[in-house]
């Protein structure tokens, strides 16, 4: 069976893809790069915003709109179906729901459901049974140079906002040495850069190991030319971390979530910290780290911000300068406190204030990347685009180099020279 994955959302949903893409290529099936090419079309799907709910009912449907006599079969996998069973099963064109706590079990799922398109293969594993890891095939990241692993998932901390513990669970953690396995086999497949990934990496626990042990082992144990960290909680930050910067393989990029820079309106957010914590933990870490790359989320327009509460956030986050900042309008999302508060922040509003640290946020990045110029970086390469070669530094600045070079899933270095569209333009040092 050929089989399009279209993914949708965070880079933890990004890893699951690639994880159940390896399954499926295991068991004889065949991973393609279009709609036209499919027969069957797994979407895994987001819901943290009713943008990204909406974004995930629009990929399923479009099974229904092929150009062959018969449609695509559709299987709807994830955090819509988890958080809204019923309405992912009326949705037209959506053969299969698979929530996250069936997830891991996808292929079988499809095997029980689709049985004429199980694989006449007498050595395919079993679609219940774990795939050992010289089983699986490790080559493909669905055409992402960098590979992401899942190391822990769910989150047992309940902010008002937040869907994530609704459609994903309780926290849990993967055991260290299954993390170093499929680093491992990410390495020999020739991937150079790897990246931890999962609702809030901080919380990773596996007995008496941390995220600290398993970093550690990580670098210690693999070949990994370059490891990246992300979503790591700023309540749950592990100082020892630092210390392990000191091995030029761990980027010096954090990304540590914000959400509000007003301590009052973090406070009804029910995040545990306020902004003078948040602020002395960046301090901690750039004294320790310099020249790290601190990204961020904010949320514009929560209930019952005022416009003093606004200005405040906006001063913070501008203040903080960060070398990225992902900005969105607050989303009631059914189920969570924050769907159900007084005072709430008109549309036109929470656009007019989401416009506003777009601008903040613009300005940040702009001002990161300028620091930057007539630096000599080490690009890892990725996919060309739009006639330049691109990647990224492992400070996050994305990279752009005009070169008839095929550079590639290479290490490379570039001097940053001006600034552009989408990042830095670079020019190639031999």
């Amino acid at each position: 069976m050929r089989v399009l994955f279209t993914n949708l959302g965070c880079k933890l949903n990004q890893a699951e893809s690639e994880a159940m893409a390896r399954r499926f290529r295991a068991a004889g099936h065949r991973v393609v790069d279009s709609l036209a090419e499919a027969d069957l079309h797994v979407v895994n799907s987001c819901t943290v915003t009713a943008e990204a709910a909406r974004g995930s009912r629009q990929a399923a449907r479009r099974g229904l709109r092929t150009d062959r006599n018969e449609r695509v079969r559709t299987v709807l996998v994830g955090c819509y179906p988890s958080a809204e069973p019923a309405a992912a099963a009326r949705l037209a064109g959506v053969d299969l729901v698979v929530g996250n706590g069936e997830k891991e079990r996808l292929l079988e799922r499809v095997h029980q459901a689709f049985p004429e398109h199980v694989p006449p293969l007498a050595d395919a594993p079993d679609a219940g049974a774990p795939i050992p890891c010289d089983a699986l095939d490790w080559s493909g990241s669905l055409g992402h140079t960098r590979a992401l692993v899942k190391v822990e998932d769910g989150c047992d901390v309940r902010c008002a906002f937040c869907v994530i513990p609704a459609t994903r669970g309780r926290q849990r953690s993967r055991p260290l040495a299954e993390v170093v396995a499929e680093v491992n086999g990410l390495v020999a497949a020739g991937h150079r850069e790897v990246v931890l990934t999962g609702v809030q990496i901080s919380a990773y626990r596996d007995g008496g190991d941390r995220l600290h042990e398993l970093v550690r082992a990580v670098l210690g144990g693999s070949g990994v030319e370059r490891l990246r960290l992300t979503s790591i909680a700023p309540w749950g930050f592990d100082e020892r971390l630092l210390a392990l910067f000191a091995d030029p393989r761990l980027c010096r990029h954090l990304h540590l979530s914000l959400q509000s820079g007003s301590s009052a309106v973090l406070r009804r957010m029910r995040r545990p910290y306020d902004a003078p914590a948040y602020a002395a933990l960046l301090a901690q870490v750039r004294a320790a780290v310099p020249g790290v790359a601190v990204t961020t989320d904010v949320i514009a327009g929560f209930p019952g911000e005022s416009a003093a509460e606004h200005e405040e956030s906006a001063a913070f986050v501008a203040a903080m300068g960060f070398a990225r900042i992902h900005v969105f309008p607050y989303s009631p999302r059914p189920g969570t406190p924050a769907a159900a508060f007084p005072r709430p922040v008109a549309p036109e509003e929470r656009r007019q204030r989401m416009a506003e640290l777009l601008a903040v946020a613009s300005e940040a990045e702009r001002a990161f990347h300028r620091a930057h110029l007539g630096r000599r970086e080490t690009v890892l390469w990725e996919r060309p685009r739009g006639g330049l070669a691109q990647g990224l530094t492992g400070t996050y600045i994305r990279v752009l180099c005009p070169t008839r070079r095929d550079l590639r899933n290479r290490f490379a270095d570039a001097r940053l020279v001006a600034l552009a569209d989408g990042g830095v333009r670079g020019e190639l040092i031999s």
